[in-house]
């Protein structure tokens, strides 16, 4: 399992700082407390899912050889819902559809 993240990452983190702490967290691969990302489906069902990130970390996702890309990260699950919103929104209001795969360019994954 690698984590890809979107090149125009979603956030609901208002520190700079911390944002980037999380991002080295997640590109380490280490547990982090309240920590939710938004990511494309992994089995191709629905637009997007979210996870509570150490779900990610578990062996059963590990072991899988897959890339998983991550669309948005927030604390809290309420927090993640309002970034597929926002998401969806901005995917719907530049393209006229809701190709978030193509929004994010990331063609095929």
């Amino acid at each position: 399992m690698k984590f890809k993240l979107a090149d125009n990452l979603y956030t609901k983190y208002s520190s700079e700082k911390k944002f980037k702490k999380f991002l080295i967290k997640i590109k380490l691969k280490r547990p982090v407390k309240n920590l939710y990302v938004v990511t494309v489906p992994l089995y191709e069902a629905g637009i997007m899912e979210i996870y509570n990130y150490n779900e990610l970390l578990q062996p059963f996702y590990r072991k899988q050889k897959r890339v998983i890309s991550i669309l948005g990260i927030s604390k809290t699950r309420d927090e993640a819902k309002e970034l597929v919103c926002d998401i969806l929104e901005d995917t719907y209001s530049t393209q006229g559809n809701a190709d978030i795969k193509t929004y994010f360019g990331l063609g095929s994954i």
